[in-house]
């Protein structure tokens, strides 16, 4: 059997080669740049609507968005209409940034799609995205059961009945 995960394994680490490589000097770590670069397109995205855009938990994108904010990159506002939401949004340094970041991923874009005609890269992108439709179908699932376990272990014990 051909091994798909190998070929997507293969693509992402020589992705994530070339963007450290070529943002090597901002102070982003890897894996954080798709983070900005979400964040640059849709400035006041709120830290949920990441997570649930770039299909990562809430606390991956919370670690993410700390150093972001942390580097000076990202400031942090509370929604207007409900101070539980975070809305994100570039500082002065994340807009002369956004440019560059900009950039090297259209050029990863271009390396890898080179030598595809528009009918493949359509047919590629489509594949991809129903490839990714169980995996969040299944993490969802995961993730309501680890809830109610969560729950039942609470509601069980001596923290939620206490004496």
């Amino acid at each position: 059997m051909k091994s798909i995960s190998k070929y997507n394994a293969a693509i992402y680490r020589n992705g994530q080669s070339i963007i450290n490589y070529k943002l090597k000097d901002l102070n982003i770590k890897s894996g954080q740049h798709d983070f900005f670069y979400v964040i640059s397109k849709n400035e006041g995205i709120s830290q949920k609507e990441l997570s649930e855009y770039l299909y990562v938990g809430k606390s991956t994108t919370a670690k993410a968005v700390k150093n972001l904010v942390k580097n000076n990159y990202v400031e942090v506002k509370k929604d207007e209409h409900d101070k539980r939401v975070h809305r994100l949004y570039l500082t002065e340094k994340g807009r002369e940034t956004a440019p560059v970041i900009d950039a090297v991923f259209l050029e990863i874009v271009d390396i890898f799609t080179k030598d595809l005609t528009e009918e493949e890269k359509d047919v590629t992108y489509n594949v991809l995205k129903r490839f990714c439709i169980p995996f969040m179908k299944r993490k969802q699932n995961w993730m309501r059961k680890l809830i109610e376990s969560f729950k039942l272990i609470y509601y069980s014990s001596a923290w939620a009945n206490p004496m």
